[in-house]
């Protein structure tokens, strides 16, 4: 079922937008005049992609780092480590450091759900299968 969830003048281009579609909840993504609707939840740890960054096609997620093909919604590269800088860490900061990378790197990163998107007459809207 087609559900009306922004207008096209929300998203700007380039730009993402948060939306809700019965109860799921969607990141419109803006790439090259074309509208695209993934989950907005990171297939990760459950960030919200829309506070993310988007660079062409690449939805990147603001917690680790990992990134997404807006267009099917595929896993393209696992979470980053961030860099902290040259200056040394403190040890327990450290310690913590190499413990949640460890557990990053043991946490499956799924592939997000892409919804077919369209554009009627300035309105965005988002085909959500019914739930049952």
């Amino acid at each position: 079922m087609w559900h009306e969830v922004a207008k096209l003048d929300d998203i700007a281009p380039g730009g993402m937008k948060y939306v809700r579609a019965e109860d799921r909840e969607i990141c419109l993504c803006e790439y090259d005049g074309s509208i695209f609707a993934v989950s907005r939840r990171c297939g990760h740890q459950n960030a919200p992609l829309d506070q993310g960054s988007l660079e062409g096609w690449i939805l990147t997620c603001p917690l680790h780092d990992g990134q997404f093909d807006i267009r099917n919604g595929k896993n393209l590269s696992w979470p980053l480590d961030h860099d902290m800088g040259e200056a040394p860490l403190p040890e327990p900061v450290q310690r913590f450091f190499r413990l949640e990378k460890r557990l990053q790197w043991k946490t499956r990163v799924h592939d997000l759900h892409a919804y077919p998107a369209r554009v009627t007459d300035g309105a965005i809207e988002v085909e959500v299968p019914e739930t049952a």
